[in-house]
């Protein structure tokens, strides 16, 4: 017992001074030294290797605690995030005479901070413009380009989220949308919405959760002296999800939204499809969003071949809006599946998803939809599959490839290609 103690006492001695350069491998040769000495015999020098083991990691786990007691609160109060994605797309129209070949970036960072226990607030950064334009609100690209200029940075997002109870959140200012859509055929995914939002949330059983999304959203400010009411949006959104059994569970919910003082109005950021007369819209927007989703857990699974047997998860879902403000061209509507991993994590995980989507020209503002679905316009029909596949932790590669026509005009069919790498730090 003697000589494993001052064997163990020898080895922490030596890591010491070793710091962090002393391997596994230094600390074998130095124990293999005192075998052939005699002073340890195998077994002896296994028991010290492993009690020589733990009380390293028990001093690891030691100094990091007091580490991390020693941080000043705000450090340990704020959060970092951020990914950088890498593009290369691929424009083909048989409406001009040119394909088109564009390098493009982005980049976002985020912060949130606790300011206490019931109280946050955060802000993000990212490429893109503020100038008003189609791309303004649904784009964090920057496409390389202009001899090699610098690239502007805008502000995302900011935002105070109060939660004085678990079960709600009350937001403000510009924020990630709280709404669900299990497609982007209404909101584009750059999007956050300006205003303020209130978000309940029930745990009725294990298997059954409630929730309750709403938002008075600032679509834009008038601006103007004859026109004193600001375009507002205000939206409802009930919805559940539920697990029926071990293999299945479902998700619905029903939005509702009005869009008031757009009648005569020309929005920013519009792709100028919406029904209007000298450039001004000619009718307000009240919008149902009916939408659902089903996941399955191993849905191939007795199915014995492994591509197929290997697949985590098969999501069916649809979404559907009607606008009862026009009474043509209001309808719309997605329809898809996805399946793969749960989530793309490390190298070989992959997920593909295909979309199926037709918006008529009336059915929501043109503020709204997927940027890169015939470039956000409505009167559209289109195709979109999207493959995702892991590279390692925290980085992956995507392919998102549009197929859209106009079902406006007879203009041709548009192709557009996306391939990504993508990082998340």
């Amino acid at each position: 017992m003697k000589k494993r103690f001052c064997a163990i006492m020898l080895v922490l001695v030596f890591c010491f001074f070793a710091g962090p350069n002393a391997h596994a491998g230094e600390v074998d040769v130095l124990l293999q030294k005192l075998i052939d000495k005699g002073i340890l015999t195998a077994s002896e020098a296994q028991e010290v290797r492993t009690e020589t083991n733990e009380a390293t990691k028990k001093e690891e786990k030691q100094k990091a605690e007091q580490l991390k007691k020693d941080l000043p609160d705000w450090v340990k109060n704020v959060k970092l995030k951020g990914d950088f994605r890498l593009r290369y797309q691929y424009n083909h129209s048989n409406n001009t005479l040119n394909d088109r070949h564009r390098a493009r970036i982005r980049l976002r960072l985020g912060v949130e901070g606790k300011v206490n226990d019931k109280l946050m607030a955060g802000l993000g950064l990212a490429t893109g413009l503020s100038d008003g334009s189609a791309d303004a609100a649904r784009s964090t690209n920057a496409t390389l380009a202009d001899g090699f200029s610098k690239k502007p940075i805008a502000l995302d997002y900011a935002y105070a989220k109060y939660t004085p109870y678990e079960w709600i959140d009350i937001i403000g200012g510009k924020f990630n949308n709280p709404l669900w859509n299990p497609t982007d055929l209404v909101w584009d995914t750059d999007i956050n919405p300006e205003g303020g939002s209130i978000n309940l949330k029930k745990k009725v059983s294990d298997n059954l959760d409630l929730f309750l999304n709403t938002g008075i959203f600032v679509l834009d400010e008038s601006g103007s002296a004859t026109q004193n009411d600001d375009p507002m949006m205000y939206v409802i959104q009930p919805g559940f999800s539920a697990k029926l059994n071990n293999k299945v569970s479902v998700k619905g919910a029903f939005g509702y939204n009005i869009s008031s003082n757009v009648k005569g109005r020309s929005l920013d950021g519009k792709a100028g499809t919406n029904s209007a007369f000298g450039g001004l819209l000619t009718h307000d927007f009240t919008v149902v969003e009916p939408a659902a989703q089903a996941d399955i857990n191993k849905p191939f699974e007795f199915i014995n071949v492994s591509v197929f047997k290997d697949v985590e998860s098969l999501s069916l879902f649809a979404q559907y809006v009607n606008n009862t403000q026009a009474s043509d061209e209001n309808n719309g509507f997605a329809v898809g599946f996805g399946l793969g991993a749960k989530k793309v994590a490390k190298f070989g995980d992959w997920q593909f998803k295909y979309i199926y989507a037709v918006l008529e020209k009336d059915a929501i503002l043109d503020i709204l939809p997927d940027s890169d679905r015939y470039s956000g316009k409505t009167g559209i029909r289109s195709h979109e599959g999207v493959l995702t596949f892991g590279l390692s932790k925290n980085t992956f590669l995507g392919l998102d490839i549009y197929r859209s026509w106009s079902i406006i005009d007879s203009k041709a069919a548009e192709t557009l290609v996306q391939a990504d790498w993508n990082m998340k730090f």
